[in-house]
């Protein structure tokens, strides 16, 4: 699509700030595979939401302050599917999936979106939308299948793919509920508010986490899931969604199984098989074929969560844009 025809004023750096936030979600699979062997998936993800939380807060709590008391329960819901709903299920599956075919399974991200917004707002379901639901899923059984044929492991291996598929799930709505709230307050106060919502109920759990003794390589994972992934990924990609407009950016998305997978190879030794590989093909593919059959949009999960560029204008003409997107400085969860 031609941004000079949807109005978006290209400018420089977009793509820069958007292929290092596409860095920064592919590795984190990587990284929580290798936090998992010292770390339980619930102190982990309390540690790493709280730890964000603290960091958002100075993009939350202006947002709250004039947020109508009608979005409180939109913002958390929002915050609920996205810290709790996506990222419990993606920690713990972790355990028993390499982080490869993670990041291939959660490539599908953008089908689901699309699968909600036909379910939920009844969108109308065309034939590409169809062929390349139809095709990603034949990938996810590609990835999931060999291992379930095989005693033992296998069960588990099910067992960790159902869940990220569930994770999935659980952020297409999240990025379904939260896409008003980031028109009507901005992307950057809407998603840091719907953030702080969703680490609200890790706090039940600070008083049961003492710091953990952990080696110096994984407090450093600890600290990127929690900086690098949650908040400079979040703000980066706000910032490219600005300066590069969301039809330009969002395919930028479609290397992120690349760089989990090549990830996965350097830092924890894993093997791509013939299997994940197929998998992984037919995953893209589905989610190339999908495109924007829904609605004439690109199914960006995280654009609509961070503001699609429409959103974005839509704000700027009843000039009530944020103050992050205004000062380009800014981003995320999960």
């Amino acid at each position: 699509m031609d941004e000079r025809a949807t109005g978006t004023k290209v400018r420089p750096g977009g793509i820069g700030a958007g292929l290092i936030a596409v860095c920064l979600w592919g590795l984190a699979p990587v990284a929580t595979r290798s936090l998992v062997s010292e770390l339980a998936p619930l102190p982990l993800l309390a540690l790493r939401q709280l730890l964000a939380a603290v960091v958002l807060l100075p993009w939350a709590v202006p947002a709250l302050r004039r947020t109508d008391a009608r979005d409180l329960p939109r913002f958390i819901v929002a915050g609920l599917l996205g810290m709790v709903g996506y990222n419990l299920p993606v920690t713990i599956g972790l355990q028993w999936l390499p982080a490869s075919s993670t990041g291939l399974l959660l490539a599908t991200e953008p089908v689901w979106v699309l699968v909600i917004r036909h379910v939920f707002l009844g969108e109308r379901a065309g034939r590409r939308f169809l062929a390349g639901t139809g095709v990603a899923l034949a990938g996810v059984a590609v990835i999931a299948g060999p291992a379930a044929l095989s005693p033992g492991s296998g069960t588990r291996s099910v067992a960790g793919a159902a869940l990220v598929l569930l994770a999935t799930l659980a952020f297409g709505g999240y990025t379904v509920v939260l896409r008003p709230l980031s028109e009507k307050y901005g992307p950057v106060s809407a998603t840091a508010t719907s953030s702080v919502a969703g680490a609200l109920p890790y706090l039940a759990l600070a008083g049961a986490v003492r710091p953990p003794r952990l080696s110096q390589p994984a407090w450093a994972e600890l600290l990127f899931l929690a900086l690098g992934s949650t908040v400079a990924g979040m703000l980066l990609w706000n910032r490219a969604i600005v300066r590069g407009g969301s039809a330009r950016i969002s395919r930028l998305l479609y290397l992120e199984p690349v760089v989990s997978v090549l990830g996965a190879m350097v830092f924890l030794g894993e093997r791509a098989t013939a299997a994940v590989l197929a998998g992984g093909v037919l995953v893209i593919a589905g989610v190339l074929i999908t495109g924007d059959s829904a609605n004439g949009g690109t199914p960006d999960e995280r654009d609509m969560v961070a503001g699609s560029g429409s959103a974005a204008r839509a704000g700027r003409r009843r000039g009530r844009g944020d103050p992050g997107v205004r000062t380009r400085d800014s981003r995320r969860p999960g």
